[in-house]
């Protein structure tokens, strides 16, 4: 598995309107191309944090292929034109899970 996490610095006035944009025309396009929503948060911060699950790299790219031809990313874009700014910074990165487990000889021994 790999995990996408999407940050965005959201405009707070706007943000009632980020997440209907989002529940709205981003949402469905990427559940029916395959992505999976492990959730979304907002920071204390104004930071809205949305991370999403794939098998791995090559499904992560297959199902961007699907989103970017998708007809209704097109309208969503066209939509997004006509609203007022819904976040001023965008950053992304890709996780992987870490080990479960540190080796015993990679433990640190409990004192007591």
């Amino acid at each position: 598995m790999i995990y996408r996490m999407r940050i965005y610095r959201a405009v707070a006035d706007n943000l009632p309107l980020f997440h209907e944009f989002f529940r709205t025309h981003l949402l469905p396009v990427q559940l029916r191309h395959g992505a999976r929503l492990v959730g979304r948060w907002e920071a204390e911060d104004g930071r809205v944090v949305a991370v999403w699950e794939y098998d791995d790299r090559d499904a992560y790219e297959r199902v961007q292929a699907a989103v970017v031809a998708d007809p209704a990313t097109r309208q969503a874009r066209e939509v997004r034109q006509g609203l007022p700014p819904l976040f001023t910074e965008k950053d992304e990165v890709f996780m992987k899970p870490a080990p479960e487990r540190l080796e015993p000889e990679e433990a640190p021994m409990p004192r007591f």
